[in-house]
């Protein structure tokens, strides 16, 4: 017997190709390159975001630094301003060279969820577990030291990101040391330092710059 909203289930590719082919018509395609700054504000007319390709920061502007980064976001990813910290100037900057977004009016977005009991239930589900993976992200930071996590950052993107070969699973670091000071509580000195020592152990090694 199949679950009531099973054509959402399955591998992460099929949700995304799912819930896109609802959205495309009312969506509008964004192709975005590294470092371009999309608004994440709620008000006057709150949008949402689907990614489609790269890798995403959420971002903040905080008194006396450059910026927060309050999240990473992979393709599959529902980003909306009011499940965000609520913090002014709020942005999606993309991380990688190139990426795409699909870009919702939040009543468009509503209108489609609450006609689709189906499309609801697995919008959901996504910010379900985006949600786990900020409370994830909160603990590392309150009970790792440094090197722990950005071994922790290093494996999260292995494992979303990358492909396995014959030496280990190699992935793209599109993230600078100031993105990983910013997103794991660090100095971006000490990320240097620690990514040193990572490659000195032996636990990763670059394949290029």
């Amino acid at each position: 017997m199949l679950n009531r909203h099973s054509r959402f289930r399955g591998t992460m590719t099929s949700f995304l190709d799912l819930v896109s082919g609802l959205f495309e018509p009312h969506a509008v395609r964004i192709a975005t390159r590294k470092r371009q700054r999309l608004s994440l504000a709620a008000e006057p007319d709150e949008v949402l975001y689907l990614v489609r390709k790269g890798l995403y920061l959420a971002c903040a502007p905080i008194p006396h630094a450059r910026h927060q980064v309050l999240s990473l976001h992979y393709p599959g990813d529902i980003v909306r301003a009011l499940a965000m910290p609520p913090l002014d100037g709020a942005e999606l900057v993309p991380a990688t060279e190139r990426g795409e977004v699909w870009r919702l009016r939040w009543p468009v977005a509503k209108a489609l969820l609450d006609r689709d009991p189906d499309l609801a239930r697995a919008v959901s589900d996504r910010l379900t577990d985006q949600a786990a993976r900020s409370a994830l992200h909160n603990s590392i930071l309150a009970g790792l030291n440094g090197d722990e996590r950005v071994a922790a950052l290093m494996i999260e993107l292995a494992l979303r990101t990358g492909r396995e070969t014959a030496a280990g699973l190699v992935f793209e670091m599109p993230l600078s040391r100031n993105d990983i000071a910013e997103h794991m509580a660090l100095n971006a000195d000490t990320v240097s330092r620690i990514v040193s020592r990572l490659r000195a152990s032996g636990l990763i090694t670059p394949a290029g710059r």
